[in-house]
């Protein structure tokens, strides 16, 4: 037995006997969750958690707003009243979901299985964020390819590289900071927040194997990949001390492009179409790889949006498509048919080639072909509807970090964020927008989240009244003073550790991805 293959079946082991700690602890087969693909606006993630029906009270969440469409997941550990689990078996043959059609928003109910020797948190981890295009103002639908390469190449690099679990993705996302300086004199140095968010991807890595050597495959790896296709790469700072949010960077792109994206004068296009799509199964390494891999398949379809992470055990990959040339309304009119047939299939693959089938989209013949084993096959997906594209408007908005701790109860992430929009009305009297936030159960009994908020730059002209104080960090202290108050006027207990800033860096070291 070589060295890889004996280290494989010592953490084979090792999973196995954290499973089984896991059942021990909670004997629970299922997990119930939901699924919003809304129109992004604001106050939906309020609305929803704050609704008075039991249903609405998520143990586990994640948000995401982009390209004006959102998505919220929530998930709920299934208890019982006798004390029993009831077994669904799936014969692999299970239909799509049809979703429950509101105003402005698909609603998805569905149940899967956990998977408890996925290891989504690790004392080590690799975390980069790569930049396409930061001074973007729209997207275009050479975003979109870029976008969907990329990310396959980072869950390539995770399954294929390391053997190792991605544990989160997010696009688009906030770039580091802006530091200059005169004549690189540090007395005049001078840090600017950089743009709420840019056309970029954050990525985290699980590493099982821990040295240096790893981590250098993995830099160099993409390091390489930035200078080939004119992109920007950070390395988050892994130093005792600096909290999530600090980075180095590796590698800084002068403005041209890689040849692959420029060609096609098409390409250069606005996209005129966003389809949210969510996929959600047992977590397990490679089935994000496994799902863009399908998409590169079909050259007409883009990535422009992502959210990956694992909650309670399972794995949700949503992916925002642009599709070349293909309207909204054309687009739901044909989903909505595909939805309603009692024979589509839930599995990923088995939808979206029927989806683009009757879209007239046949897959590149020269494209990567099918991977002899599937590790999405028993997966779920869901599908729309089609949005309208709306871009961003990230230079008129800052972002405006949040992170906090509860105690488990019944009215969930309710409590905090209730607070929150109120403590924003009173402070700003501007109309805030979530477009990240990501709560976890990171013990039995305790909560904990962050968030990023994307506030009008306009509110900062009531806080630059001079001083030494920036007008953003007099900002945020107003506005965690007043969410504090709320909390407290709310009467709920085991709410703590509320922090507001304008760097991610300064929330709590705790805060998660």
């Amino acid at each position: 037995m070589n060295v890889r293959s004996q280290r494989v079946s010592v953490r084979n082991v090792a999973d196995l006997a954290r499973a089984g700690f896991e059942i021990a602890r909670q004997p629970v087969t299922k997990v119930d969750f939901e699924v919003h693909h809304a129109l992004a606006r604001h106050g939906y993630l309020r609305e929803l958690v704050t609704a008075d029906a039991d249903g609405a009270v998520f143990l586990e969440t994640l948000c995401s707003a982009t390209n004006g469409a959102g998505v919220v997941i929530g998930t709920r550990t299934r208890k019982p009243p006798d004390g029993t689990e009831v077994v669904d078996h799936d014969d692999g043959r299970q239909p799509a979901e049809r979703p429950q059609q509101h105003e402005d928003a698909w609603v998805f109910h569905q149940t899967t299985s956990p998977n408890p020797t996925f290891i989504y948190e690790s004392a080590q981890t690799f975390e980069g964020l790569i930049a396409i295009d930061p001074g973007a103002r729209e997207v275009c639908e050479w975003h979109g390819l870029a976008v969907r390469d990329l990310v396959r190449e980072i869950s390539d690099a995770a399954s294929a590289l390391i053997d190792a679990p991605l544990l989160s993705l997010q696009c688009p996302a906030q770039l580091p900071l802006l530091v200059k300086t005169r004549n690189h004199d540090l007395r005049t140095r001078k840090e600017i927040a950089s743009p709420c968010a840019s056309l970029a991807v954050r990525f985290a890595i699980a590493l099982r194997d821990v040295s240096a050597a790893a981590r250098f495959e993995l830099a160099d790896r993409f390091r390489e990949l930035c200078e080939k296709h004119g992109y920007s790469f950070w390395l988050a700072d892994t130093r005792p001390g600096h909290r999530q949010g600090n980075w180095f960077e590796v590698s800084h792109a002068d403005g041209e492009f890689s040849p692959l994206y420029k060609g096609d004068l098409r390409s250069r296009q606005r996209i005129s179409t966003v389809l949210p799509v969510t996929f959600v199964g047992p977590a397990r390494i490679g089935s994000t790889h496994a799902i863009v891999s399908f998409l590169q398949r079909y050259p007409q379809v883009g990535v422009v949006g992502c959210a990956g992470t694992t909650l309670s055990d399972v794995a949700f990959v949503h992916l925002q498509l642009a599709i070349h040339g293909v309207a909204a309304d054309r687009l739901n009119r044909i989903l909505g048919k595909l939805l309603g047939e009692a024979s589509t299939p839930a599995r990923p693959h088995k939808l979206l080639r029927e989806l683009f089938k009757r879209l007239g989209l046949p897959p590149d013949p020269d494209g990567p072909g099918p991977a002899a084993q599937d590790p999405t096959g028993d997966y779920q997906t869901f599908a729309g509807p089609a949005f309208a594209y709306r871009p961003f408007q990230m230079p008129d908005c800052m972002a405006v970090w949040v992170s906090w701790e509860i105690a488990r109860q019944h009215r969930g992430l309710a409590a905090p964020l209730d607070s929150l929009y109120r403590a924003l009305a009173q402070v700003t009297s501007e109309s805030a927008t979530v477009e990240y936030l990501i709560c976890r159960a990171t013990e039995q009994s305790v909560l904990r989240g962050k968030a990023k908020l994307a506030v009008p730059k306009s509110v900062l002209r009531r806080f630059a009244s001079g001083g030494v104080e920036l007008p953003a960090s007099k900002l945020c202290a107003s506005l965690e003073e007043a969410w504090k108050a709320h909390v407290d006027q709310s009467g709920v207990d085991g709410v703590s550790e509320l922090t507001v800033a304008w760097r991610e860096s300064w929330l709590g070291h705790w805060t998660y991805t």
